[in-house]
This record gives C-alpha cells, sequence and structure tokens, in this order.
C-alpha cells in the first residue's frame, strides 16, 4: 500500500496464507545499503522464507527450513528467534546469514508464545508463566519477570526500562519494573485486541479504537515514586537517568543524583530506616549538619549554618518523629545511627571547615549516651571543640573523666587533675575512670613542674610505693633543679618507703655512683630492719627479707660510707653487718673476730679472705689469711682455744700456699706436736722450693734475653758512620752542618729534624717497629 494515501498496489503478487512475519528491528542494518528484508513465515509450513521489497515488487530470496511451523518472531540483524508451533513449544535462533539454527528454551503447553526484540542482540519471550530475556547465543543476562498464573500474558514489549505486558483474559495491561522485576502499575483494558510497540511508541487496540500508552518522563517517574515513598525504586531508576544524562553533562548527572539520593534518604530517616539512610547521606554528599540539626540542642550556639536542604523534606525533628512512634526507642536508634555517621563524615572532605560543629554534636551524643567511646575518641583525636557547650555537656551528663581530659586538651591541666582526685576521693563518680595509676602515669608524664610538686604530695600521701612512680618513671634528660635527686630526696623526706623506692631507683636502674645515695639507701635499708626488730609483732619472714636486702646491699655496693652505718650497728648482735662494714674499711681483724668469735661460721671466715683477697698481691693476701689463722689461734677467750683447733688446721690445709711457714710457725702453740701441722709444713717446703727454683729459671732465662739484646745493640754500634762535607741528607738534600744525626735500620741517614718519626724511614718509608 502507498504510505500515504493507504491505496493499494495492485501488481497481481501476493504472500498469502501466513502465520506471522518480521523485519529487521536493528537500526544498524536497516541504514545499510541493499533492500529492505521480510521474514515470513506460511501456514502449516515448516519453514520461513525471505523477501526483499524493492519499489513496488516483492523479491523471494531463500526458504529456511524449521522443526515446526513458526508462531511469532522477531528479527535482529542476522539473528531471527522464532517460536514454534506444536505440542512441544519451543523458540529458536536462526541465523539467516550462515543458516544454522540452535534451540533457546520450551513454553508451557497453552500458554501464548511471543517474541519481542528489546535492543541489540535481546530478545523477550513468554515462557508461560514467566518473561524470560534471551540473547541471540542464548544466553539470559537479566533474571525473569514473573507473570502471575491468574495473568497470562497475549503480548509484551519493552519500554525503557519497563516490560509492558496485555493479558486478553485478564482484560489489563501491567507494567513490570526490568530493573527488579516487579509490577509497578495495572491499567484496565476491556475489550482489547492488541498491542505493540512501533517506531519507538505503545499502541494498544480495540475493535473500533487504537490507543497511545504515553510513559511519564523518568525524572517525573523518579519524583512520583519518591513521593508515595518508594524510595529503592526511585533511586534505582534515577541512576538510569543520570547514566543517561552522564553522557550530555556529567555534572549535571551527578549533581540530579545526590539531590534524587538526599531526598530519599530523609525519607529513610522519616520512617525510622536510618542504616539505608545513612548509605544515601554519604553517596549524596549531603552537608553533615543538614542532618544535626534535625537534632534539637546539638548544634552549638555559635555556628552559622542555615539549612538549605529543608526544601527536600518537611521534618520537623528527629524527636518529632521519634513522639509519633515509638517513642525512646526511635529516638535512641537514630542517635545512634548519628553517632555512626557523624565518626565516618568527620573523616571526609565533607567535614572541611565543619569541624566544630561535628566535633562538639558527636562529643554531645557520646556523652548522653554514656558510650564507652567517648574517652578514646577525645584522646585519639585531634578535635574542634566549642569549649563552653562541651563543658556543659559533659557536667550536665556527668562525663567527668572526660571533662578532665577536655580540660587537660584545652591547656588547663590544673583544673584537670583537679577532677581526677576529686573522681579517687569518692567527690565525683565516674565508671571510666581508670583510676590511681592513670594519674600516677599523667603526673610521671606532665612537664609542668609545679602542677607535678603540688599532686605528687596528694599521691603519695594515699599511696607511697605507687605515687613516688612520678618521679621513677620520668624520662631522663629533664633539666629542672626541682626534679634533680638532691631536691627530691629533700622533698620526699616525709614519705620513708617512697624515699626508699627513689633511692633504689638511683642506684639500681640509674646506676648512680654518688657517695651520699647509697649511704642513705643503706640506711634506709637499716632503719626499716631495726623498725622491724622493735616490732613484737613483726612476722619473721619480713624480717628475714628485710636483713637479707641489706646484707645483699652491703655486700654488693662499695660506693657507701661504711663509718656512717657503723655507728648504727657497732652495739647490736647484727654482727654480720658489721663484719661486711669492717671489711669496707679494711679492719679485717676485727670483722674477722665478729665471723670467728660471735657468729661462730668458719666456712664464711674463709669466704670472706677469699673475697677481699681477690686481685691483690701475694703480701696482701698472706697478711690477710695470717690475720685469720691469729684470730683462730689467739682468741680473747681462753675457753674457746680448743674449739677453734678444728678450724684452723682447716684453713692450713685448704690455703697453705697463702701462708709464710714461718710466720706460722710462730703463732703455733709451743706445746703442738710436729705431726699435727705434718701435711702444712709438707705443702709449704714444697711450695718454697718450687717457688725458689722457678724463681731461679726466671733469673737465668731473663739474663739470657738481656745478653742477647746487648749483642745486638753492640752489633748495631759496630760499622762506623762516615760523614763528610758532600754527605747529603736524602731528605733535604741540605749538607750535614754538626755531628747531630739520625741512622735508621735500613742505613738511611737524615738530619735530626728530617727523621722526626723513629720507627718509619722518611725515604723509603719501611716501619721499623718490630725492630
Amino acid at each position: 500500500m502507498n504510505m500515504s494515501t493507504l491505496e493499494l498496489y495492485d501488481t497481481g503478487q501476493r504472500i498469502q496464507k501466513l502465520n506471522c512475519y518480521c523485519i529487521n528491528e536493528s537500526k544498524s542494518h536497516q541504514s545499510s545499503a541493499g533492500p529492505f528484508e521480510v521474514i515470513v513465515a506460511p501456514q502449516r509450513r515448516k519453514q520461513i522464507q525471505k523477501y526483499t521489497l524493492s519499489g513496488e515488487r516483492f523479491g523471494h530470496v531463500k526458504d529456511y527450513s524449521i522443526p515446526e511451523p513458526a508462531h511469532a518472531m522477531a528479527r535482529d540483524g542476522n539473528s531471527v528467534c522464532v517460536a514454534l508451533s506444536g505440542q512441544d513449544g519451543k523458540y529458536v535462533i536462526i541465523n539467516i546469514h550462515e543458516g544454522n539454527m540452535f534451540d533457546i528454551l520450551s513454553y508451557e503447553p497453552g500458554s501464548t508464545p511471543f517474541v519481542r526484540r528489546m535492543g541489540k542482540g535481546e530478545f523477550l519471550v513468554n515462557a508461560g508463566s514467566f518473561g524470560i530475556t534471551t540473547t541471540i547465543s542464548g544466553i539470559s543476562n537479566r533474571p525473569p519477570v514473573e507473570w502471575g498464573s491468574e495473568f497470562p500474558p497475549k503480548a509484551a514489549t519493552y519500554v525503557f526500562p519497563y516490560i509492558v505486558a496485555w493479558s486478553q483474559e485478564a482484560e489489563v495491561i501491567r507494567v513490570f519494573n526490568l530493573i527488579h522485576q516487579k509490577c509497578v502499575q495495572e491499567i484496565p483494558f476491556n475489550n482489547g485486541r492488541y498491542m505493540s510497540e512501533l517506531s519507538g511508541k505503545l499502541y494498544a487496540a480495540r475493535d473500533k479504537s487504537i490507543y497511545l500508552l504515553s510513559a511519564m518522563p523518568l525524572k517525573e517517574q523518579v519524583n512520583d515514586l519518591l513521593e508515595r515513598e518508594l524510595v529503592e525504586e526511585a533511586v534505582l531508576l534515577a541512576e538510569t537517568v543520570g547514566a543517561l544524562e552522564a553522557s550530555k553533562n556529567p555534572s549535571a548527572a551527578v549533581e540530579y543524583m545526590n539531590a534524587v539520593k538526599l531526598k530519599a534518604a530523609f525519607i529513610y530517616l522519616a520512617t525510622g530506616s536510618f542504616s539505608q539512610a545513612e548509605t544515601l547521606l554519604h553517596e549524596s554528599g549531603c552537608d553533615p549538619r543538614e542532618v544535626i540539626v534535625l537534632f534539637e540542642g546539638l548544634l552549638p550556639q555559635s555556628s552559622t549554618f542555615q539549612p538549605v536542604a529543608s526544601h527536600l523534606h518537611s521534618l520537623p525533628s528527629i524527636q518529632a518523629i521519634a513522639e509519633a512512634s515509638e517513642g525512646g526507642v526511635v529516638l535512641r536508634e537514630a542517635k545512634k545511627f548519628l553517632i555512626r555517621y557523624l565518626k565516618e563524615v568527620r573523616t571526609t572532605q565533607l567535614a572541611l571547615g565543619r569541624r566544630e560543629d561535628i566535633d562538639t554534636s558527636l562529643v554531645k551524643l557520646l556523652a548522653e549516651d554514656h558510650s564507652a567511646s567517648l574517652v578514646p575518641y577525645i584522646t585519639n583525636h585531634d578535635l574542634h571543640l566549642s569549649f563552653d557547650e562541651t563543658k556543659q555537656a559533659l557536667e550536665d551528663y556527668k562525663c567527668y573523666h572526660a571533662l578532665a581530659l577536655l580540660y587537660y586538651y584545652s591547656n588547663q591541666t590544673n583544673e584537670a587533675l583537679g577532677i581526677w582526685t576529686r573522681i579517687y576521693d569518692k567527690q565525683l563518680s565516674d565508671s571510666q575512670f581508670p583510676g590511681f595509676s592513670y594519674i600516677i602515669e599523667f603526673l610521671s608524664k606532665c612537664g609542668i613542674i609545679e602542677v607535678v610538686l603540688q599532686y605528687a604530695k596528694w599521691a603519695l600521701d594515699r599511696n607511697q610505693e605507687v605515687g613516688v612512680k612520678i618521679f621513677t618513671e620520668r624520662l631522663e634528660g629533664e633539666k629542672s633543679k626541682q626534679l634533680e635527686p638532691p631536691f627530691l630526696l629533700e622533698y620526699l623526706k616525709p614519705y620513708p618507703d617512697a624515699t626508699l623506692l627513689y633511692l633504689e631507683y638511683l642506684v639500681n636502674d640509674r646506676n648512680s655512683t654518688e657517695e651520699s645515695f647509697h649511704t642513705q639507701l643503706a640506711s634506709s635499708y637499716l632503719r626499716q630492719l631495726l623498725g622491724l626488730r622493735e616490732e613484737t609483732s613483726a612476722p619473721d619472714r619480713e624480717l628475714k627479707r628485710a636483713r637479707v636486702k641489706l646484707q645483699g646491699f652491703l655486700e654488693s655496693s662499695t660506693r657507701y660510707n661504711p663509718a656512717c652505718l657503723l655507728s648504727e650497728v657497732v652495739d647490736t648482735d647484727m654482727y654480720r653487718e658489721c663484719s661486711v662494714l669492717y671489711g669496707r674499711m679494711e679492719e679485717h681483724e676485727k670483722a674477722l673476730s665478729l665471723l670467728v668469735h660471735k657468729l661462730r661460721d668458719y666456712p664464711m671466715a674463709q669466704e670472706y679472705c677469699e673475697e677481699y683477697s681477690k686481685g691483690k698481691g701475694r703480701v696482701y693476701r698472706q697478711n690477710l689469711y695470717q690475720t685469720l689463722l691469729r684470730v683462730y689461734l689467739q682468741p680473747q677467750d681462753r675457753s674457746d682455744q680448743k674449739i677453734l683447733i678444728t678450724p684452723a688446721l682447716s684453713l692450713l690445709n685448704a690455703h697453705g700456699a697463702q701462708f709464710d711457714a714461718a710466720q706460722v710457725l710462730e703463732l703455733l702453740p709451743h706445746d703442738w706436736p710436729v705431726t699435727t701441722v705434718k701435711a702444712f709444713l709438707l705443702r709449704s717446703i714444697r711450695g718454697s722450693m718450687d717457688t725458689h727454683r722457678t724463681g731461679k729459671i726466671e733469673y737465668n732465662l731473663s739474663r739470657g734475653e738481656n745478653l742477647r739484646v746487648r749483642e745486638q745493640y753492640i752489633s748495631l754500634q759496630g760499622d762506623p758512620i762516615v760523614i763528610t762535607d758532600n754527605t747529603r741528607c736524602p731528605v733535604c738534600n741540605l749538607p750535614f752542618s754538626d755531628a747531630a744525626f739520625v741512622r735508621y735500620p735500613n742505613g738511611v741517614i737524615t738530619h735530626l729534624k728530617c727523621g722526626r718519626n723513629k720507627t718509619i724511614c722518611p725515604v723509603t718509608g719501611t716501619w721499623f717497629g718490630k725492630v
């Protein structure tokens, strides 16, 4: 027919008895050069035929065999999707260029098969209960659309982004969103006869009328979905709109998407869907203060913020929404959402220039919730806070530890310590306060010495052992007279336990060699022990521990003043300590007398001699052991003489080499038989002979070495050295003007001033250091 007049061309050529036909709907193929092609399916024939239309004539091109007669078909380029009739109804894809065919899927018996082209290389087919999309390779890339058992579709088509299906039996047209495969609209359509998409427009026909189904603009659809609070569908559709506009104007597309997501976020907030709202708020790039302002009393009064997103929502406040729903439950959930949101957003670019409003609001929320993260949040972040409002909020919610931290980070250390000490003294209550050790650690790191000394007394009054850590755990290298040991020892005088611990720190940890510190530490140990001995109820275990500590220090340290300590113990029964002090004063006879006559500890007396003789000369050792022997053999109490014979003999037998036999014989009682000391005398004689012979050998070896060196010296002087007026120094090339010269072992002769290094020849560089 003529498109202008609809007059029939009577060419005599007719194609009769057809089930269906299709044309190439691919624009790229339609615009290519060549005749217009039509694919037709004759009735009751197992084939489809290709014709060309040129001018007013049809031209038969080719036939394609198919298993069953075709019921419906659609074409995209060289691919034709055909619905076959018959008992085992199915869909096949035929490539009319290559001539091959393959099955894709079957449809349910009794259903109406149809095929519609959706886009490049994709078809929509009816499988009975489902509408399925398939590519020309037989793969479905989208989820199926479920029609519903009461809705057998007669026809369906694709209008981006929807699938529009018509059911003649149900007399309704349904619109399915291809994004989430749900029905989004129903249009009653009684007595319908036909529906199809032609040239991008959707038509529906009755017996005597044709209707155009016109889709609303996508942006209007998005707004409509938002008004109906179908947020998820609206956002998905908006993303599609944004993707279409991005190719034309990317910035406008981003701005549009942000506006939609922001409006959607406020809808979620109004319905209490806080997690969904949080996601959209982040994606939309919303100014976080637009959300904060919905919560009464959070924004600081100094804030200059004016809401600009109020045109996107009608929310009065979150409190009003909570009162209209579940009250406190919703409000608590909303505030938890805001805490999460602000914590995350404060690390992004959105927080620039808005940090004070965000941080102040967040701290208020954490304080109201008594959150365990309040203290770590204040401690670990560089906060920008409105001091007065934050202080008031922390006081109102009794978050005193956090309030002290606020003072500290605002350079008000004294006020912070005042709060912490009041919490520890039970004047204030805060379960988040870490305790006494926190104050000690803080003071040990505090650099304001006046504050440290002020509150150190408070700490020492409560616990001396822990309080002294303020000074013992400070970093070394701080230059302040008030932190020098002499000053601190005077400062700690009222606290004996703290003084002792500080002295231990100086001596043991800092390895101080100052005599006064060692002496004071020993005195402290001694006073502690004497105090325990005066207490009748002091446990023996504690007494023993204190005495072992004192003895250990007296024996290990060599820096204290023994005379000062001796005056405090000389009149007591602390003989072991006295012996150590006498030993430090080199009064060995007094020390050994105490060990032998008072303590009766003979092994200890021998150990004493071994200890004090280490590194000393032979004479010193002999005198020390001789002193011990004299103490054994000449006791003050004559009744002890027999008792001390055994340890005296033991000493002689064990350390005989340390004695001078002649002096020992003078000390021995005249009534002792020689056999008593026979073993000692034999070892002494043998030792003396060995020493004498060894000395003679050493003497003769040294004499021989001396003769050898003298012989070398004489040989070096044997050759004459002749210097004439023509002899020149090889270093400066000047003649010798006087008799002083230097001769090197290799024969080189130089001026005295030219041969300054006597071990290296200045001419050859030879080293004579070993000669």
